[in-house]
């Protein structure tokens, strides 16, 4: 007998219900194209004895039993390898069948294990909004492990999950979302075994989809328990995070108390617009940095009235005793400011012009030569003290 069609006119259910009532032992083979256009057709299988299911498949290129036994850690790397090796021998048999065979894992287990692969797999398939079905009579299942689920309960289950999914799927984007721990949750957390392997795989990187590969654990059972996680605040998802994690920017701000430097701060910097090339005439018609003829120096101004006398100047009327003219004049020289450095005034660099060279000027005595000193008070003190 072979039984096929498409989905639009048999459900799922309906099929099952058939093939149990009937007691057929086959494999059911569903096909569909590709969600998105791309790729090859997606191609999931369900194994069937005497109407019971015995396993299945979502995705045949997938080892999902495998998956879920490696992520389990009831696979040495020993037992692995040698396991790996026999399929790639013989390509037609189970890996975890291969398993089994080597007597180091426990029958029963195993049988469990197979019995929530066979619920995730008819799950998985109840969503198919479309596609094409055939049953093919006495095709064994290659990793039959003895377990046996009425149809009718895998059914239940499968609805079930189907009536929660899309509050699931609110909680915890499926996918490419990322995963990442909350670094401070509100509570003392308490997991579970079944929680802590899969926190123990979250490293802020990991998405959703690659979390479900690495467990091998199902679809379903990773993110019902990541939106439990989530509800309790233990873990984030959403997109990829971008730079350094908060908690590290503000444990940085400290090192200006702990080591006296301050944490360097990126700060975006604007593009920078390109400059546009300047053509040669351009260059020349712009003016130029350097003036060709700077501006000259201008020496010290003169004081255009006649200075008041110094203090000490005024008290030589009252001496006596015959102090004579050269005595007054080495006293008026000792108060009276010193001429300017011949470098007081002069301009150094590219902008100072050369300095111009006067004549030696006639022999003069002091009081002529210096500016500051009032000639004409001081003759009429020095007469003063002659007529003494």
């Amino acid at each position: 007998m072979r039984l096929e069609g498409t989905l639009d006119a048999f459900s799922l259910p309906d099929i099952f219900q058939l093939l149990s009532y009937t007691k057929k032992t086959g494999t059911l083979h569903l096909r569909r194209a590709a969600s998105n256009g791309d790729g090859d057709a997606l191609h999931g299988v369900v194994h069937l004895r005497d109407g019971a299911v015995t396993g299945g498949r979502g995705d045949v290129s997938c080892q999902a039993l495998g998956r879920r036994l490696v992520g389990a850690g009831l696979v040495d790397d020993e037992t692995l390898a040698d396991a790996v090796e026999k399929v790639l021998e013989a390509p037609g048999s189970g890996l975890a069948k291969t398993f089994a065979d080597t007597g180091r894992l426990d029958a029963e287990v195993l049988a469990g294990y197979a019995a929530e692969q066979a619920t995730d797999a008819v799950f998985e398939l109840l969503r198919w909004p479309n596609g094409d079905f055939a049953f093919v009579v006495d095709e064994a299942d290659p990793d039959d492990l003895g377990a046996s689920l009425p149809v009718e309960d895998v059914v239940a289950e499968g609805r079930r999950r189907l009536d929660t999914w899309a509050t699931l799927t609110e909680k915890v984007a499926t996918g490419a979302a990322v995963v990442s721990l909350q670094p401070v949750p509100g509570t003392d957390p308490v997991l579970s075994r079944e929680e802590w392997s899969l926190l123990a795989l979250v490293d802020g990187a990991r998405t959703v989809a690659q979390l479900v590969t690495l467990t091998g654990t199902g679809e379903y059972v990773v993110v019902s328990t990541l939106a439990g996680l989530a509800d309790r605040g233990l873990v984030v998802v959403g997109e990829r995070p971008e730079g350094p994690s908060p908690l590290a920017q503000r444990q940085e701000l400290l090192a200006a108390l702990e080591g006296g430097v301050a944490p360097v701060v990126d700060v975006p910097v604007a593009p920078v617009a390109p400059v546009a090339p300047v053509s040669p005439a351009a260059a020349m018609a712009r003016p130029p940095v350097i003036p060709e003829r700077p501006e000259p120096f201008t020496p010290p101004r003169q004081p255009d009235h006649a200075e008041q006398a110094l203090p000490a100047l005024a008290r030589l009327g009252a001496l006596s005793g015959g102090m004579r003219s050269s005595a007054v004049a080495a006293s008026v020289s000792a108060h009276s400011p010193s001429a300017p450095s011949a470098g007081v005034g002069a301009v150094q660099g590219a902008h100072a012009l050369a300095p111009q060279l006067q004549p030696d000027p006639a022999p003069s005595s002091y009081i002529d030569r210096d500016p500051s000193v009032n000639k004409s008070l001081l003759l009429r003190l020095i007469a003063g003290v002659r007529g003494l």
